[in-house]
């Protein structure tokens, strides 16, 4: 997984949310039980059949106060302009996604929930570092997502969290052996040189930035001799998972502007698209009989258009490494 990837499957995910039509009517009906329910288990069953795990869903009010949240109840009402800088940038006609500071620091993919032309609140999906810590392990990198303390002040969920001289630690499945050898010293000629190496390890990082272009902190990587062998036969760079290739995001924002496609409706792409998920045999054969029935009725310029559209985005995703 990159970051890339992960941006992308939030804001991915926020879209499919915002359009769930018994939420946006509660959300008129200003019901927030009703909220609560439709929206935690609208992510239950997106977490049951993909594997996208890791993830918290929140809908916000138009007046920026927390309308209903997956993970707890008690926070319904509260405003959340206090400590969240990136809302002023709410009033916006398309889906974003970024890393933000909240009570937490995380990735944040926000889309507009509308009802015809007229926004009546906003869809997030919160998006913790955990998993790309995970993943990025098991290729023999490991990460620390560091976080300035100045911003300390609104993440007050994280003021308990260990420090690396002015950082704080963000993810907490972090190598504590990894940790520990690194001095503040060090991490200033990381700093410095953009990279620091001690004839076992690579320490190098990347600056992390918010929406609005503020430095939050830097992703520090530390990869060992064994690593940095394998990594030399890659063509791209050792923060090749924390570049971001645009194209992807433009095609996630495409696909909520026109989210039919070249379907008839969002119904009918949605269960050619599920076909795709890594699902139950048994269940995949249900999708696949229900969608033999829907194209039987469409046009022979209707399905070209699809196949046409599919191969389009099998050759873009390709190239990308």
């Amino acid at each position: 997984m990159s970051l890339n990837k992960q941006k992308s499957q939030a804001l991915t995910m926020t879209i499919l949310l915002s359009q769930n039509e018994a939420l946006q009517e509660a959300l008129l009906d200003l019901d927030e039980d009703r909220g609560y329910e439709i929206l935690s288990q609208s992510l239950n069953i997106l977490k049951q059949y993909t594997n996208i795990q890791g993830i918290k869903a929140q809908v916000i009010a138009k007046d920026l106060t927390i309308f209903a949240r997956n993970w707890d109840r008690d926070f319904v009402g509260m405003p959340l302009e206090g400590f969240r800088k990136d809302l002023s940038s709410f009033k916006i006609n398309k889906p974003k996604v970024s890393i933000e500071t909240g009570r937490l620091l995380s990735i944040k993919a926000t889309a507009p929930i509308k009802k015809g032309y007229k926004t009546i609140g906003y869809m997030e999906i919160i998006s913790l570092f955990e998993p790309l810590t995970l993943q990025l392990r098991k290729i023999g990198v490991e990460l620390l997502v560091l976080m300035h303390e100045k911003y300390l002040n609104v993440a007050t969920l994280m003021r308990d969290n260990p420090m690396i001289g002015k950082y704080v630690i963000s993810n907490r499945n972090y190598n504590r052996f990894v940790v520990a050898k690194i001095t503040p010293s060090i991490l200033q000629q990381i700093e410095q040189k953009g990279y620091f190496y001690n004839g076992k390890n690579l320490y190098f990082y990347q600056p992390m930035f918010n929406s609005r272009g503020e430095r939050l902190g830097i992703f520090l990587m530390v990869i060992n001799n064994e690593g940095i062998e394998r990594f030399q036969h890659y063509k791209d760079t050792l923060s090749f998972f924390l570049s971001l290739d645009n194209s992807e995001f433009r095609d996630v924002i495409n696909e909520w502007e026109r989210p039919e496609g070249g379907f008839r409706s969002v119904y009918d792409r949605s269960v050619a698209q599920f076909l795709s998920k890594n699902v139950d045999s048994e269940l995949k054969k249900d999708f696949e009989f229900e969608l033999r029935e829907i194209l039987q009725n469409y046009t022979k310029e209707e399905l070209i258009d699809i196949i046409v559209e599919k191969n389009r985005m099998t050759k873009k995703r390709g190239v990308i490494k």
